[in-house]
């Protein structure tokens, strides 16, 4: 996959991911990667040197999570929301009137003068308080990334998201997983690294100018790039995010407290996650690593099929703590 970038590696991989777990047939797994890598001949040619072959059911022997640091507290009632008991249809557990929290679309622009299409949740607090950034999956702004937002906000913090493939319409829009990642696959880093920013430097505008980030799975990885680029933040949260492939090693120059979160059965990216703690160390940041068992990729995405509560409720909780712990 020599002629495609990082992004477009991960897309693909994801993909696949998905068929041989059985959640699309090879016919779409074809058609996804064709618009991919933008020729069915190179689909043909990736998918040919790849295992298809279905997964094995992967079984836990234990419930609890384990931790380079401290642990995760078990899932109990807490003041803010977090991911519900079940798999939702709609992506909402927050709803927008929630007397908690006011939420609106604030102008974002890029570099260049494109909206962002952001959207921003507010806790309903008197004085300025800090703000987190969510960096969405590889499906954009959906009705569940705007829902984090919220519950960030119900957390006493200002959320933000922006949709990184804004200029070619966004999740509105493409509204095609494929046909979304293939414009998303066509941003370089740097291009959406200039986009983070850019909502770094608004959301320092709205807050007490602390800030935060968390990602999840494409924007796990991208969690880990704004780490790397040494944004203006102070903690950092990415979910199951990807090793960059080109710069990883710049991780040592890290300043923010790093919270990394890894699921036991999405082996390939946990896998990564030893290389990640090496550099984290070498940065001398305060950092945890925490794998949570008996899951796999996206288990914090409660519109998904790999839906776990007990541990996205786990994983939720010790996030809000790490962001109080470094933010406030």
């Amino acid at each position: 996959m020599e002629q495609l970038n990082e992004t477009q590696r991960y897309f693909i991989d994801e993909h696949i991911e998905d068929h041989r777990d059985g959640l699309i047939s090879r016919r779409e797994l074809f058609r996804r990667v064709t618009l991919i890598a933008g020729s069915a001949a190179l689909a043909s040619t990736i998918l040919a040197a790849c295992d298809l072959s279905p997964k094995p059911a992967a079984t836990s022997p234990s419930s609890a999570p384990s931790a380079s640091a401290s642990g995760s507290p078990a899932p109990v009632a807490q003041p803010f929301a977090t991911p519900p008991p079940a798999t939702t249809t709609d992506g909402i557990t927050v709803q927008e009137t929630d007397p908690r929290i006011t939420v609106s679309k604030p102008a974002v622009k890029g570099a260049d003068g494109a909206d962002l299409q952001a959207y921003m949740g507010k806790a309903n607090v008197s004085g300025r308080v800090p703000g987190v950034i969510v960096i969405h999956e590889n499906r954009g702004q959906t009705e569940h990334i705007r829902d984090v937002v919220r519950r960030v906000a119900t957390a006493g913090f200002v959320g933000l998201n922006i949709d990184l493939a804004a200029r070619d319409g966004g999740a509105a829009k493409l509204t095609d997983q494929a046909t979304y990642n293939a414009a998303l696959g066509k941003r370089t880093v740097a291009d959406k690294i200039s986009d983070h920013k850019a909502a770094v430097d608004f959301l320092k505008t709205q807050t007490s100018g602390t800030i935060g980030v968390v990602g999840f799975c494409f924007g796990g990885g991208e969690t880990w790039n704004v780490v790397i680029a040494a944004l203006d933040l102070k903690a950092a949260v990415p979910f199951y995010g990807p090793k960059p492939t080109t710069n990883f090693e710049d991780l040592a120059k890290a300043k923010a407290a790093v919270s990394a979160v890894y699921a036991e059965q999405d082996t390939a990216i946990t896998g990564t996650a030893p290389q990640m703690e090496e550099q984290l160390k070498k940065a001398g940041v305060n950092y945890r690593i925490t794998t949570y068992p008996g899951v796999g990729h996206a288990f914090h995405n409660d519109t998904g099929t790999r839906y776990n509560p007990e541990q996205a409720q786990r994983a939720w909780v010790a996030t809000i703590e790490w962001f109080r712990k470094y933010l406030v």
